[in-house]
């Protein structure tokens, strides 16, 4: 019972960072209230949840704190990539669905694949160093050569997100964002990508 309850034992690891995913997941609910601050938050939620995977006992409100600060400008140019990348692939399906019906089908499958990349692509943006050319490089590589992690970490926020909704929405205040996130960055792991340089 000593070795359960020690610091190095598996019950103070667990809720260790249990608590970890908690708090930065309400810092990270609080830090997108200003809309505009959305892609600073997170990045400094991705980076922040990486260091937490290495290191469960890290100081996370200073950690985020840090990465929210010296990404912002990435952050920024995160948030107009992304929305540009959802909002013209959604109107030219609206438009075909209104026009030209036939043409729509194909469209949807373009916009399944695309909705791939944009999970993965904040994901690579934030973790990598790398310009937003070698990110997109790096996101079209990666969902094509390991598909199946790829449908995995689009399937965990879904997941996620069908719970909040269907049983409490509190879920994905408290701790649901962070936990979709770990779960994404481990999946990433497990295809390779975060051993890459």
């Amino acid at each position: 019972m000593k070795n359960i309850l020690s610091i190095d034992g598996w019950y103070f690891r667990v809720f260790s960072k249990l608590a970890n995913l908690v708090l930065l997941n309400l810092i990270f609910v609080v830090s997108i209230i200003p809309v505009v601050t959305i892609g600073p938050a997170f990045i400094a939620l991705i980076l922040s949840l990486k260091e937490l995977k290495e290191d469960g006992t890290l100081a996370v409100a200073r950690v985020y704190g840090t990465h929210f600060k010296d990404n912002f400008k990435k952050g920024l140019i995160l948030s107009v990539i992304e929305l540009l990348a959802f909002l013209l692939p959604s109107s030219l399906i609206y438009v075909s669905l209104q026009y030209i019906p036939l043409l729509s089908t194909l469209l949807m499958i373009l916009f399944s694949f695309g909705l791939l990349l944009l999970v993965i692509f904040p994901l690579i943006y934030s973790l990598k160093d790398v310009t937003i050319k070698q990110g997109i490089h790096l996101t079209l590589e990666f969902v094509t050569v390991r598909i199946a992690y790829a449908i995995a970490c689009f399937i965990v926020p879904a997941v996620i997100g069908f719970i909040s909704l269907k049983y409490s929405i509190i879920f994905l205040v408290l701790v649901g964002i962070a936990t979709s996130i770990y779960l994404q960055l481990h999946l990433l792991e497990k295809g390779g990508l975060l051993d890459e340089n």
